[in-house]
């Protein structure tokens, strides 16, 4: 009897379960053919519009909709910034399951005061393992450089000097185009200042990368895409730009798409002119005496950035692409320093020495790679890349130095020094990436990647007491330095995503082997092997695990636990024992016996979504072995700044990441980032110097709010407000800071032309102040760049004609049976 029981309560569920349909497809950008994640589904009863069913898109933008009644129904498909898609269909005994290949979204279109309004695509979207942002919107880095446009970036920061950190970490890596493309610490920042700010299409911040990428950056990676436009036909664009600071820009790009081949190429000159200023006010603890100087800094250059690709499609499986960028151009930098020194408290300064520093140098860049793609189905595909990059500068610094006793009197000193410096870098990089959908929950991706970098980089010194004119100028000895440094690494990686249940799983491990050998060279031991000392070589291998847990809580919410191991490798400025006297109160050098130091990063996100409101909130937590950090110690007065590998760390935080879409005319993105970091004491003897750091503690946080106004007449006004509160960092602290970026662009002629005005830093308040305290000295330094506005005008142009049409437009006459296909993802 209970057989006979179980067995009809069987037949029914089954037959329930058969009666019950199901609603499902694949969301993509109408723009730019890409699959949006965490989009709303509603479904509602056409008669009563009462919802019945809701959900949001899974990582490769696809929905499932289960349990609907037989019924005639409302699919509704939103996403902030877009315009709903609404589909009428129905479910029946004949028809229990409906398809939707691709359900395209197009940037919103309001009326407002019966003008019509142009919406603004969604700045960010949130994807499972990272952020990314559309950046062609940010009107406040229209005309400035990829540095410009990171410091709009939620959660990054760009220092004066253009030194990039994430949720205040510096140790963060940079890619353009998902690859290291010959940037590295050394000369990123250099780079970056370069590159138009208009030819980058998004920035994807990963602040806890898989075993697929690099473990490079404990804070994780930062990807600049550079825009590479595949519609059919040509397409192109020309604009020029000035700065109030003097500088000016012009370039233009075009890309052409056909069925067997995709090109692109854009070329842009930038003059860069940037004021600022600098201050220091220094004291040596036990002689009683102070060092002050107070300057301003007047920094420019010319650099031409260019770029090119292609992309031949000569199979329906197989794509073959070359690319590659360049940069050349030439720099000048200038600034009058009048160094005060005396005893604390006297009534007048005991000596006045003012330096002039003037420098010039040629920088040049080459990159270029080889790509080539094999596709087996959609989800299985085989991807390598070759890429090789340069990058050589030789730069000319000139310090002219006049000394004046005053108490007591004396007679004017005058030192006249020359310091060249050629720095030669170059590198290669092989990837192979192989990916495979294996079943429907089960996907394997596997690889290797190679890179391997040398430099040679020497340094040399000249010295004069007189004037560059005189015949006494001999090599300064002490100051020459030859700095030799190579790395190849090797690396596997493997990870397996699948779903048990409602649980998506991605784990992963990668183990990396590498080599260093890190060679310094004084004069003598230049030219006279004998007297080298034995390299610095040293072999690691290390694994990397990863794993990644998500879990929908609700049909709008979601629940992500990530853990992934990471390190951060000592670059070649850290490790370049050479003495940089620029500033006359430091002598700075790096440490060529540096290790990295190796994180556990663990993170936990939860993300909420409503039909205008998107909630993300993350924590992570980060203990660090083997931290690097900047040390500075007091010989005979003269400050002394190098690295050392010095204790560990641990940092905790929580983003919260809000964004809001009011009115229909404002969109506001709104970033917190709160966190607590703690260093531990250290003791270290360094040349024979005793140097120690307090274990100190602190909590800091930074906000971050981006306001954009959508107006009639084609305008666009954006507000962009920063604070950071104190920090901690070694032997000292950074004081709070906040500044506030303006931008306006006005579209006209059908949008073939666009004027777009900016003013960064209104309130001249993007100040860096720190504060350094030691046994010995204290110092509070500040550095700033004066505010700067932008204008720059734009033209669009190019035949659409044989614009290729997205699938959605194609059937736009269709009725709802004819869009409804047997399966997405086809």
């Amino acid at each position: 009897m209970n057989r006979f029981i179980m067995t009809c309560l069987a037949l029914a569920y089954v037959v329930v379960s058969l009666a019950q349909g199901t609603v499902k497809g694949r969301v993509l950008d109408k723009q730019t053919n890409e699959v949006l994640q965490f989009v709303n589904i509603r479904v509602t009863q056409s008669a009563t519009g009462k919802m019945v069913k809701g959900a949001i898109t899974d990582a490769k933008g696809t929905f499932n909709v289960t349990g609907l009644v037989d019924g005639k129904y409302v699919l509704t498909v939103s996403f902030m910034g877009y315009k709903d898609v609404v589909r009428n269909f129905e479910v029946t005994k004949d028809r229990r399951a409906v398809s939707y290949n691709a359900l395209y979204l197009a940037g919103d279109q309001k009326m407002l005061k019966e003008v019509q309004v142009t919406g603004q695509r969604s700045q960010m979207k949130l994807e499972v393992d990272r952020k990314s942002f559309s950046v062609d919107q940010v009107l406040a880095a229209a005309g400035g450089s990829a540095s410009d446009l990171l410091e709009n970036i939620p959660s990054v920061e760009v220092t004066t000097d253009g030194e990039i950190s994430l949720r205040g970490n510096s140790s963060v890596e940079v890619w353009i185009n998902g690859k290291a493309s010959g940037l590295t610490s050394d000369n990123r920042a250099e780079i970056l200042q370069q590159i138009p700010a208009e030819s980058i299409e998004k920035i994807e911040v990963i602040d806890n990368p898989s075993a697929k990428f690099s473990p490079e950056g404990s804070a994780g990676i930062i990807n600049i895409i550079l825009k590479r436009d595949r519609r059919a036909g040509y397409y192109g664009s020309v604009r020029a730009g000035a700065a109030t600071s003097g500088g000016w820009n012009t370039g233009g790009s075009i890309n052409y798409s056909s069925g067997k081949l995709d090109a692109f190429a854009n070329v842009g000159y930038r003059r860069r002119k940037n004021n600022g200023g600098s201050l220091s006010e220094q004291t040596y603890k036990g002689s009683n005496t102070y060092q002050n100087y107070e300057a301003e800094n007047n920094r420019g250059g010319g650099n031409l950035f260019a770029r090119a690709g292609l992309t031949w499609h000569f199979t329906g499986k197989d794509d073959l692409s070359f690319s590659g960028m360049t940069m050349q151009g030439k720099r000048d930098n200038e600034s009058i320093i009048p160094y005060h020194y005396g005893t604390v408290g006297a009534p007048t300064d005991s000596r006045l020495m003012f330096r002039r520093n003037t420098s010039d140098g040629d920088m040049r860049m080459y990159h270029a790679e080889m790509g080539y793609t094999h596709t087996f189905s959609e989800a299985h595909k085989l991807d390598f890349n070759l890429s090789f990059g340069k990058w050589k500068s030789d730069d000319n610094s000139y310090y002219q130095d006049s000394t004046t006793y005053i108490d007591p009197s004396g007679p004017t000193e005058y030192m006249y020094q020359y310091r060249p410096m050629f720095i030669n870098n170059r590198s290669w990089e092989a990837k192979l990436d192989y990916e495979n959908q294996i079943m429907e929950n089960l996907k394997l991706e596997a690889g290797y990647n190679g890179r391997f970098s040398h430099e040679n980089t020497p340094q040399e010194s000249w010295m004069d007491g007189s004037s560059w004119a005189g015949h006494n100028i001999t090599e300064d000895k002490e100051y020459f330095n030859r700095f030799i440094y190579d790395m190849d690494v090797h690396a596997l990686y493997a990870t397996l995503t699948t779903k048990v249940g409602r649980l998506g799983v991605m784990a992963g491990l990668r183990g990396e082997y590498w080599r260093v050998n890190t060679e310094s060279y004084t004069y003598d031991q230049e030219h006279d092997p004998s007297l080298r000392d034995a390299p610095f070589k040293k072999d690691y291998f290390q694994l990397f695990p990863s794993l990644f847990l998500n879990y929908p809580l609700t049909e709008t919410s979601q629940l992500q636990l990530n853990y992934t191991r990471r390190l951060r490798r000592p670059w070649g400025g850290q490790l370049n024992s050479f003495k940089n006297t620029s500033d006359a109160s430091m002598v700075s050098f790096g440490n060529p016996e540096l290790t990295p130091e190796y994180t556990n990063s663990f993170s936990l996100n939860y993300l909420k979504t409503w039909q205008n409101h998107t909630l993300s909130v993350g924590t992570y937590y980060r203990p660090t072995t083997d931290v690097i950090q900047t040390v500075k110690y007091n010989v005979d007065d003269v400050i002394y700044s190098t690295s050392e590998n010095v204790a560990k760390s641990q940092s905790a935080g929580v983003e919260l990441i809000l964004k809001d879409k009011l009115f229909r005319i404002l969109d506001l993105t709104t970033t917190v980032n709160a966190y607590y970091y703690k260093l531990d004491g250290f003791r270290y003897v360094i040349n024979d110097q005793t140097v120690t750091g307090r274990s100190d503690e602190n909590f800091s946080w930074d906000a971050r709010v981006l306001a954009s106004f959508i107006l009639p007449y084609d305008i666009s006004l954006q507000a962009t407000g920063n604070y950071r509160s104190r920090t901690v960092i070694t032997q000292g602290y950074r004081k709070p800071s906040a500044s506030l970026d303006l931008g306006l662009r006005k579209s006209f002629l059908n949008k073939q032309f666009a004027l777009s005005v900016n003013w960064r830093d209104v309130f001249n308040s993007r100040r860096w102040k720190t504060y350094t305290n030691t046994d010995s000295f204290e110092r509070y330094q500040e550095n700033w760049r004066d505010p700067r506005a932008n204008i720059t005008l734009t033209w669009n142009f190019g035949n659409m004609s044989s614009k290729k049409k997205p699938r959605e437009e194609m059937n736009s006459g269709m009725d709802d049976e004819n869009q409804s296909f047997g399966g997405y993802g086809e």
